[in-house]
């Protein structure tokens, strides 16, 4: 070696060892015809520890290691000699770019120190919280037409790269709560073209190394063809869709995540009640557009609030979601009511994140939510809408205290019939999962 390799070699190592590594990228292969065309390195907190996390792109696939501080030393500066002939590094302090000629002549050059230089890394420093950073080519990224071959966000796709790692935030803060002792089983209900499918296999497998076998259902069979044919094209193993919905859904074994996304009006209502047969240990619902209750509002109750369409429409679709969180807390879970970027872009962008309760949950917890839910339902002079009949009918909730009837509203004992609606569960079953 000559020139400036054994600059080049301290530079990588002492950014691995010192933790000032923001990010390095090796490209060129030295070798014609190499498979591995370029590799990623970025921090990364995994299990709290501060690793390197090292992502080997080919034409269709990626890779992911972590390595800790000791090993990712040695790896940069065995890709640097070895593998790659340019090398891209950016440190806390300053941007640098190193190239080695056919001769193995090694130059490096620092492009930038202060000034504008010094604001580009703070801006990766936010870029990196992204838990799928922009600037590293991510395979059902580019097949999904979100990014270019080379990792750049289109900028079409920009707020939906946002959302899709807004989406993966929630399902970081919770993959503690999914076991460890076998394969996470995810159900995704309404999964739709499966932007969020894919990245929440995508980051369960490949980010946090864990196994875990997804499946997406949906109504529509072109979509489910397309994001089949993703699968095959990625080499993607236990992610699978199919033609399906709620009312036609059977588990043979335990499901630890329910999926649900913009599933419209009483769909939601369905979705969240299998997850509670299911005693899935974690529900995510965006609800989408819910009519049910806004049927049952009288235009003149709660004047001026429900004469006008929109906010009536609004108030309902609020006042719902409010109630279906109630009664997931009734259920036993341990509910949150969170903002979430729309993925359609409309105002409604509640996202309701429920965890089942390790313990029982206490009696006078449950029975309080169900009380208030009564009480609303009073308030508005509606009776009982579709989850809160279900779970009423499957005896999944505590007994409320006497609540008095008003002039339109249905009896809510639990002998109450459901109401049946757009995805009623209980049909014929047509797919069937089998955790493995």
């Amino acid at each position: 070696m000559s020139d400036h390799a054994e600059e080049l070699i301290r530079l990588l190592r002492e950014s691995a060892t010192q933790r000032t590594l923001q990010k390095a990228t090796f490209s060129s292969p030295r070798a014609a015809g190499a498979e591995n065309l370029r590799v990623d390195v970025r921090p990364a907190e995994i299990r709290g520890e501060w690793m390197l996390q090292f992502t080997t792109s080919t034409a269709t696939q990626q890779f992911h290691r972590n390595l800790n501080s000791s090993e990712a030393s040695s790896e940069l500066a065995r890709l640097a000699t070895e593998d790659y002939r340019n090398v891209n590094v950016t440190t806390l302090d300053a941007l640098w770019e190193a190239r080695t000629s056919r001769k193995e002549k090694y130059s490096l050059r620092r492009t930038g120190v202060t000034g504008k230089p010094v604001a580009e890394v703070v801006s990766h420093n936010r870029k990196r919280n992204y838990l799928i950073p922009e600037g590293v080519p991510c395979p059902f990224l580019i097949h999904t037409g979100v990014m270019t071959k080379d990792g750049t966000v289109r900028a079409s796709h920009a707020r939906k790269f946002g959302q899709i790692n807004r989406f993966l935030e929630f399902i970081h803060d919770i993959v503690g709560q999914l076991p460890t002792d076998r394969p996470i089983q995810i159900v995704d209900f309404g999964c739709g073209k499966s932007y969020l499918t894919f990245a929440t296999h995508y980051m369960l497998t490949n980010l946090l190394e864990r196994e875990c076998r997804i499946i997406g259902l949906d109504r529509r069979k072109d979509v489910v063809a397309t994001c089949t044919n993703i699968v095959r094209e990625l080499q993607l193993q236990h992610l699978e869709f199919s033609v399906g919905d709620i009312a036609g859904f059977e588990s043979s074994g335990p499901v630890d995540l329910v999926i649900s996304l913009h599933a419209c009006n009483t769909a939601t209502d369905h979705a969240l009640a299998q997850a509670i047969r299911w005693q899935s240990r974690v529900i995510l619902a965006v609800p989408c557009c819910q009519h049910e209750l806004n049927e049952h509002l009288q235009a003149g109750s709660l004047a001026p609030l429900t004469s006008f369409g929109l906010t009536k429409e609004r108030f309902a679709s609020l006042a719902t979601d409010t109630m279906r969180a109630a009664l997931l807390t009734a259920a036993g879970y341990q509910t949150q009511v969170l903002e979430f970027i729309d993925m359609e872009h409309t105002p409604k962008n509640i996202l309701l994140r429920s965890v089942l309760r390790t313990g029982r949950t206490s009696d006078s917890v449950a029975r309080k939510a169900i009380d208030e839910v009564v009480r609303m339902r009073g308030l508005l002079n509606v009776p009982p809408l579709t989850l809160e009949q279900t779970l009423r009918t499957e005896n999944r909730l505590p007994c409320d205290s006497e609540a008095p009837q008003t002039e339109n509203a249905e009896s809510s004992n639990d002998t109450q019939e459901p109401v049946v609606g757009e995805l009623a569960s209980g049909g014929p079953a047509d797919r069937s999962f089998s955790p493995s």
